[in-house]
């Protein structure tokens, strides 16, 4: 190999690539016609899929929200997603394929759940584009629901099942969740009206146990306090006043015994008559009979004097002693009073306490409940709405279309491409053979090797391939036969 050849380096212009692909071309032909084939062969074994598709919007609730709160909570993107879980499960999808006999030859040859992900592959829920949608929330408001098969009509006919199953199944998780969400309130609301009865039944018991010591009694409870404190002053005033009296009476009572008793007297002047008498009478004398009777009668009278009820003095002790023992019972019963007073107002602080507790926790819950309640009321407007279609819900807008072209890439931009990609796969391989063997390429390549420029240039003749020298071959000889003639 020349040594310049090999300091310098290749060099080729694009002229002299395209005169060694001239050089070459019958070399292209097969490499293209094998890439043509190719094309034909993939095109051949790809089986016909045709798509049908509707479109579904979502509509606005009809009642405003203003009005009537919304009971879906998640978005429509979610929601959409949930429902196509349910529409590709398992028992769906086999329903569907028992009903319109799909994939009876896959079925033959393939396990169920195969068969079973190539429908769900097949079923696309394609979202509108960002310029379809609310700019302002970006939530989606239509959605595209599409079944590709190899007949077009059938696929038309799953999708008008997939796109009637989406809608029942929308209506069905609508009235659903708006039910279950009004039906919750609805229990979390009567729980907490029991828990408040609780609380009441609480707050009762409270105030029976702390009866007087509430804060709204302890005045009063102070007041009644010194009311019963004063009574208690009063009754040993009089109690006092009673004693220091039956004490002067019985002073009396003592001077007015000791005193001589008129009825002595009157014995001693009776004794002295009958004594008079016996000595000049006899003693069955009258006077002297009646003399007798007279000291017997002043003796029995000494004995028992006169009872009108008692003394006017023991009247007045008895009733004073009579008044002392009331008094006293009074203010036993006064100071067991002060005493439950006294308690109580210990207890004060402890009953305000519990009741101030009882009583938060009391309007708390209330007001829980009250909030609890109306969110109920909306719930089951709301549910009425779900059930009455009436709320946000999917309409279709665009019926399942007849596909009339199937999917997949053109037949003709194909053909072109494997035509293309075998006379470019041949063209590599040329020029890496050319280069790889050192040829020196053009009287430039050689010029730039020598340093001066060739004296001449030989052209190469060489005889076309035998197909062809054999079609120029007849050609002549059919153009010399019809000159002569």
């Amino acid at each position: 190999m020349n040594p310049d050849l090999e300091n310098d380096g290749l060099v080729i212009d694009p002229r002299e690539i395209l005169a060694i692909l001239f050089r070459r071309r019958y070399w292209l032909v097969l490499p293209a016609a094998a890439g043509l084939l190719i094309a034909a062969v993939f095109l051949k074994m790809q089986a016909p899929s045709f798509r049908s598709s509707a479109t579904l919007l979502i509509d606005s609730q009809q009642i405003p929200t203003t009005l009537v709160a919304s009971p879906l909570t998640n978005v429509a993107n979610e929601r959409i997603a949930k429902i196509r879980q349910q529409i590709v499960s398992r028992e769906s999808l086999a329903s569907i394929i028992r009903e319109q006999a799909l994939y009876a030859e896959e079925q033959k040859r393939m396990p169920i759940d195969d068969v079973l992900s190539i429908m769900r592959d097949a079923i696309h829920v394609d979202l509108v584009g960002a310029t379809q949608a609310d700019a302002g929330t970006g939530r989606t408001i239509a959605f595209t629901l599409s079944f590709a098969y190899r007949d077009p009509a059938v696929a038309q006919v799953v999708t008008r099942e997939l796109t009637d199953r989406f809608l029942r199944e929308d209506k069905r998780t609508r009235t659903e969740q708006a039910v279950g969400t009004a039906t919750f309130l609805g229990r979390r609301a009567d729980e907490l009206m029991r828990q408040l009865t609780r609380l009441e039944g609480s707050k009762r018991e409270i105030e029976a146990k702390y009866a007087g010591a509430l804060p709204n009694q302890v005045a009063l409870s102070t007041q009644s306090e010194a009311a019963l404190r004063a009574e208690v002053s009063r009754i040993d005033s009089e109690t006092q006043g009673l004693m220091q009296q039956n004490g002067m009476l019985a002073a009396r009572e003592r001077e007015l015994s000791q005193a001589p008793r008129p009825g002595n007297e009157a014995v001693a002047r009776a004794e002295e008559r009958l004594a008079q008498l016996s000595a000049v009478y006899a003693d069955d004398f009258p006077e002297v009979i009646a003399a007798r009777e007279a000291v017997a009668r002043h003796r029995a009278a000494l004995r028992d004097p006169p009872s009108e009820g008692g003394s006017a003095i023991e009247r007045e002790v008895a009733a004073g002693r009579s008044r002392i023992q009331m008094l006293a019972g009074r203010r036993a019963e006064l100071i067991v009073a002060i005493s439950e007073l006294d308690r109580r107002a210990s207890l004060a602080p402890q009953a305000s306490y519990e009741l101030a507790t009882v009583d938060r926790e009391y309007d708390n819950m209330k007001g829980q409940y009250e909030e609890l309640r109306e969110k109920q009321l909306e719930a089951q407007v709301a549910a009425n709405l779900q059930t009455e279609d009436k709320g946000e819900r999917f309409s279709v807008v665009d019926e399942p279309s007849f596909p009339y072209e199937a999917l997949g890439p053109n037949p003709s931009a194909v053909l072109l491409t494997g035509l293309i990609g075998g006379a470019c796969a041949a063209a590599f391989l040329v020029l890496v053979l050319e280069f790889l063997r050192g040829t020196i390429h053009g009287e430039a390549a050689l010029a730039r090797l020598m340093g001066s420029p060739p004296l001449g240039v030989v052209p190469a003749l060489r005889a076309p391939p035998w197909p062809l020298n054999m079609l120029g071959r007849v050609w002549r000889s059919t153009g010399s036969s019809n000159h002569v003639g």
